[in-house]
C-alpha cells in the first residue's frame, strides 16, 4: 500500500491517533451543531469574524512595514478590520450574508454540475451529476425562500453536517492507519 511506504511505523501510529482525536472532536461539534443549528450559525460567523480580524492585523503589519505611504495598500487591511468588527457587532447580519453566499455557491455548483453532466452524458453515471445539481438548487431555494431569516437555520446546519461527515472521514482514516500499524 502507498501509505505503508510513505510513513514509518511510529509516524503512522501518531498520525492515526491524532486523526482519530481530531475526527471525534469534529463529530462532537458537528453533532451538537445539527441539533442546535442557530447556535452553530453564530459560531460560524464568530469564527469568520476572528479570521477577518487576524487577517486585518497581519495585512496591517505588512502594509505598515512595506507600503505605509500608499493609501491603496491600506484598503484591504481596513476592509478586513471593518468586516470582522461588523460580524461581531451584527452577528445576525453576518449570518444573513453567509447564507446568501452559501446559496450563491449552491447555485453555481448546480450550474457546473448540469454542464458537466451534459458533457459527460453518454457515459455511465452521468445522471448522478444531474441529481447533485437538483439537490444544490433545492438547498439554495430553501435558503433563499426565507432569506435572511432561514439563514440562521441553514448556515449552521450546513456547517454542522459538513463537520460531522469530515469527522466520520477522519475517524475512518485514523482507524485504517491504526490497523496498518497493528498489521506490521
Amino acid at each position: 500500500m502507498f501509505v505503508e511506504f510513505m510513513f514509518d511505523k511510529e509516524t503512522l501510529k501518531k498520525f492515526s491517533t491524532h486523526t482519530v482525536i481530531a475526527g471525534v472532536l469534529m463529530l462532537a461539534v458537528g453533532g451538537i451543531g445539527i441539533f442546535v443549528p442557530s447556535l452553530m450559525s453564530l459560531v460560524v460567523v464568530a469564527f469568520l469574524g476572528w479570521l477577518f480580524l487576524v487577517s486585518a492585523a497581519v495585512q496591517g503589519y505588512i502594509t505598515y512595514k512595506t507600503y505605509s505611504g500608499s493609501f491603496s495598500a491600506w484598503l484591504k487591511p481596513i476592509l478586513s478590520l471593518i468586516v470582522g468588527i461588523l460580524f461581531f457587532v451584527y452577528p445576525m447580519g453576518g449570518v444573513a450574508v453567509v447564507g446568501l453566499l452559501l446559496a450563491t455557491y449552491l447555485l453555481i455548483d448546480a450550474f457546473s454540475s448540469f454542464g458537466f453532466a451534459m458533457d459527460y452524458k453518454p457515459h455511465k453515471g452521468w445522471w448522478i451529476l444531474i441529481v447533485n445539481a437538483i439537490l444544490s438548487i433545492i438547498l439554495a431555494a430553501l435558503i433563499l425562500i426565507g432569506w435572511p431569516v432561514t439563514s440562521l437555520f441553514w448556515v449552521g446546519l450546513y456547517a454542522a453536517i459538513s463537520l460531522f461527515f469530515d469527522g466520520v472521514a477522519l475517524v475512518t482514516l485514523g482507524m485504517s492507519a491504526k490497523k496498518l500499524v497493528e498489521k506490521e
